[in-house]
């Protein structure tokens, strides 16, 4: 049994030892000359211990020796995956549109289906901060081998950008700079007690995942068609007050996004957020995973942090996003608040174009050696 054992943690850790290409790129029809390679890893036993990695670059060829290369982190329940294919509302296909050579990582949980059971979601009870972690450093270590390069920038919009401190922790020597998009350090776990349910769902307890999946596609569809719920005359209206009246850690009032006045455009955010994965380990909402000694090497490595905060969540919300921007002990991290903006306009807004995605390349290409 201990050689059996033995030999299946051996075969696991030679299966996550590198990524593997997955067809022939494809055209992104939103940025003309451009290409999407995708690349996967195994990372353990189970068909959900998987990762993935979307690289947009000048094709049909990958370049050999780009100026600069970002890895970029979704936040809670997103991937990888392009959408919406549109420079102007998509910050990675913006960043590789200006020359940025730009990674975008798919978390184990893109590859957990829709229709899992309850029993198979056993497996992500397990699926820690430090697994996550563990999974991006690999992802890191592959862009690193395939770029040529000793240090890249790490993006991360919302969870994606605690994940970029934490990775930037456990290897500073790794990190060029760090993009932060309405993130900060969690300093304290988001929920306290034993999770009920091994992952979280996207999908809520009105709106349904099957319902939030239908709102999304009649929005995409046909936007000023029937609403699905009476009291709004249209499938937009009925998105922009779902998104401006979400509660919980967005706290209402166009926290997640204020499209209802005009900030986002709800169909391209109906096309962001119909690519969200169903589920999520609930582990890591129990979970501080910032330990003094992380946050110690955190101040000591001097990474350069560009960061940008939406509003609307609350009043304390941009304070704490300046404050983690301050923790890398940087002298002059730049940091922008977004007055009157909610967490989604910040990724894909009317303006994220102007006050996001070309600050942040501006940023990184007058950084990149």
């Amino acid at each position: 049994m201990i050689l059996a054992a033995a030999i299946a943690v051996a075969a696991i850790g030679a299966a996550g030892g590198g990524f593997t290409g997955s067809g022939t790129p494809r055209a992104l029809s939103g940025a003309p000359g451009f290409y999407e390679w995708r690349f996967e890893a195994v990372r353990g036993p189970s068909p959900f211990d998987r990762i993935a990695l979307h690289r947009l670059a000048p094709g049909p060829n990958p370049p050999q020796a780009p100026k600069a290369v970002l890895l970029f982190l979704p936040g809670t329940n997103m991937n990888g995956e392009v959408a919406p294919d549109d420079p102007h509302h998509n910050f990675a296909e913006y960043l590789a549109s200006e020359g940025i050579d730009t990674w975008s990582l798919d978390y184990r949980t893109h590859f957990v289906p829709p229709d899992a059971s309850e029993a198979s979601l056993a497996e992500l009870k397990d699926w820690t901060n430090a697994l996550f972690e563990s999974d991006i450093d690999a992802a890191a270590d592959w862009v690193m081998s395939q770029t040529h390069r000793q240090k890249i920038f790490v993006a991360g919009f919302s969870r994606g950008g605690e994940f970029a401190y934490l990775y930037a922790a456990r290897h500073p020597k790794d990190v060029a700079g760090l993009v932060i998009l309405d993130s900060y350090m969690f300093d304290r776990p988001m929920a306290t007690g034993k999770p009920e349910r091994y992952a979280t769902d996207v999908g809520g307890a009105h709106l349904t995942y099957d319902k939030r999946k239908t709102l999304m596609e009649l929005v995409i569809r046909n936007p000023d068609g029937l609403a699905p719920i009476p009291k709004y005359k249209t499938a937009r209206e009925n998105l922009e007050h779902v998104l401006y009246d979400a509660g919980g850690l967005f706290g209402g009032h166009g926290g997640v996004s204020n499209a209802l006045n005009g900030i986002s455009d709800p169909v391209v955010l109906a096309r962001v957020l119909v690519a969200f994965d169903r589920y999520w380990p609930a582990v890591q909402n129990y979970e501080a995973p910032f330990t003094p000694e992380l946050k110690q090497a955190l101040a000591q490595s001097g990474i350069p942090v560009i960061a940008f905060s939406s509003t609307n969540i609350s009043p304390q919300w941009p304070g704490k996003v300046r404050a983690s921007a301050q923790s890398t002990g940087y002298p002059a991290p730049l940091f922008k608040a977004l007055d009157g903006w909610g967490h989604l306009d910040v990724l894909a807004g009317n303006q994220s174009e102007s006050e996001v995605y070309a600050p942040t390349a501006k940023w990184i290409m007058q950084r990149a050696k």
